[in-house]
């Protein structure tokens, strides 16, 4: 019996282990390592870990997929234009009859009969509007390729400053917890005093105020944390807390 016990514990931990390395794993492959200072125009943040990869995460996001498609098509577009002219050349050509089941001789004549004939026609103004409509499928796809960079800085500036306020809320929240925590010690002193007889009403009213105004204050910024926080997982499409472990566990390495 022991011995199916002590089986049992080993396989136990070992399942406990390997989903431990599983989720480490996970949150591992979010961090992209060996990244370039430039991505299509955008630099990417080289003094900051985490932020990169936020940076890194946000231009993978549907806008600049959109945007992506929209340069592709741009560049199908372009394609199409230098091949059209070939739709407006019309080709023919058709073998004589008479060359394969010649007449009679006629008083000793024979007519002359080609034996097959080509014919081609190729509109003047295709010269002109060829040249024209490659140029704007050029303009167009040029247009896309600038409109692309231009979303995905956008989008850098979007993430990096929901980062900044999600720094400075979570800074301003543990200053604010604790002048709570004291303010709080002040209000039951102040609530004591008041049962004791040794402060006014009004004093131990004050101190309840001013407790219940930084309490206030306090939601509020955890309020402002939590959205900065939602609005940086819109971006990067991967919850907050899975790139931060990532990140510590690639620096503990």
């Amino acid at each position: 019996m022991k011995g199916n016990y002590l089986i049992h514990l080993l396989t136990t931990l070992l399942v406990i282990l390997s989903i431990c390395q599983c989720k480490g794993q996970a949150n591992t492959q979010i961090i992209r390592r060996d990244t370039p200072k430039l991505i299509q125009g955008v630099y990417l943040p080289e003094d900051d870990a985490l932020a990169k990869q936020l940076v890194l995460l946000a231009l993978e996001n549907a806008d600049i997929k959109t945007s992506q498609y929209q340069v592709e098509e741009a560049e199908e577009q372009l394609k199409l234009a230098k091949n059209e002219w070939w739709n407006q050349v019309v080709l023919s050509g058709n073998i004589n009859e008479y060359s394969i089941n010649p007449p009679p001789k006629n008083g000793g004549y024979y007519p002359y009969y080609p034996r097959y004939n080509f014919g081609g026609t190729i509109p003047f103004g295709i010269f002109t509007t060829h040249t024209h409509k490659v140029r704007a499928a050029k303009k167009a796809l040029a247009i896309a390729e600038e409109q692309k960079t231009l979303k995905m800085q956008q989008v850098k500036t979007e993430v990096l400053t929901a980062y900044q306020d999600y720094l400075m809320y979570k800074q301003q929240l543990i200053t604010e917890n604790t002048l709570v925590e004291n303010l709080y010690n002040v209000y039951v002193q102040a609530e004591q005093k008041f049962r004791n007889g040794q402060i006014s009403i009004d004093e131990y009213n004050k101190a309840l105020q001013t407790y219940n105004g930084e309490l206030n204050n306090k939601l509020t910024l955890q309020r402002d944390l939590n959205v900065s926080k939602l609005k940086i997982e819109e971006l990067i499409g991967v919850p907050l807390e899975n790139v931060l472990r990532a990140v510590d566990n690639i620096k503990g390495k």
